[in-house]
């Protein structure tokens, strides 16, 4: 599913990044790279000790362990000069393995090509099949938040979920969620089908996360809004001090990336579509799903 404003500028760099992914993670025509990245191209890459080499560099070594990887969209938001998506990479390891990895990228573009990248990998896939190299977070912007000219709408869509990461999340104010969701929302987890909907379900679930990690708070570190959606990046530090979902107290650190896309409807959240970089979670004690 494609949700681009018809915004012109919007339309042309959603198709820049599809194309992107047609002819480099698709067809592997590596030697075209330069009609998508800017000369001045900056990667953030959260794997950066697994990567190197920027966006080429980074698939050719996806590719090495994976040789017939590729890569599918499955959400895209287009907001001024940044695309941020979903998406899956499958293929097989040379031991014959499957391999289905999700992740959320985050695009900056500058005339007319890619000029700077951020993501949030699926790193306990990648750690499961033995691939190395799997630390650093990627550098976060100091002051995020849009960019860009808004419709008034997009504006209160993003306010909303800002909202909702402070007051919920971060504040614990669980009786506050009501403001902010629909109370028959559903919830879209890229790796797991075993996540309930409804309000309820989050309320309790949410409340779990909590008395596992009485510290936690959340950190934006990017959003985009276009029509109904906004989606963020979004990292979670607490600390592991109480028992949730057969795992702790382990008493150890959570540093945890996640990419969460929204659908707002008359004001609340209806729909969520969530990547999360499960590694993170496993380090701090808890299985993964």
């Amino acid at each position: 599913m494609t949700t681009v404003s018809p915004a012109g500028q919007r339309e042309r760099n959603a198709e820049l990044v599809g194309a992107l992914y047609d002819v480099l993670y698709r067809e592997h025509r590596f030697e075209e790279a330069g009609r998508f990245l800017h000369p001045d191209h900056i990667d953030h890459d959260p794997t950066a000790g697994f990567a190197g080499g920027g966006l080429v560099g980074h698939f050719r070594s996806l590719t090495g362990h994976f040789p017939q990887l590729r890569a599918d969209i499955d959400h895209l938001v287009a907001d001024h000069d940044r695309v941020m998506l979903f998406v899956t990479w499958t293929g097989r390891t040379r031991s014959g393995e499957d391999l289905r990895l999700h992740t959320a990228e985050l695009y900056r573009t500058h005339d007319g090509r890619i000029a700077e990248h951020w993501n949030v990998t699926d790193r306990d896939v990648l750690d499961a099949h033995g691939v190395g190299g799997l630390e650093g977070d990627g550098e976060q912007p100091a002051a995020p938040g849009l960019h860009g000219p808004h419709s008034a709408a997009e504006k209160a869509n993003a306010d909303l979920v800002l909202g909702a990461y402070r007051e919920v999340f971060s504040e614990h104010k669980l009786d506050r969620a009501d403001a902010y969701y629909h109370q028959d929302y559903r919830h879209h987890n890229m790796r797991t089908d075993a996540v309930p909907d409804g309000l309820e379900a989050f309320k309790a679930f949410f409340a779990d996360n909590i008395a596992a990690f009485p510290d936690l708070v959340t950190t934006v570190d990017h959003i985009v809004a276009a029509g109904d959606r906004v989606m963020v990046f979004v990292t979670w530090t607490g600390t592991l001090t109480g028992a949730w979902s057969g795992g702790g107290p382990s008493d150890r650190p959570l540093r945890m990336r996640t990419c969460d896309q929204f659908r707002i409807e008359h004001g609340k959240v209806a729909e969520h579509w969530e990547v999360v970089d499960y590694l993170a979670l496993r380090r701090a004690g808890l299985p993964t799903p």
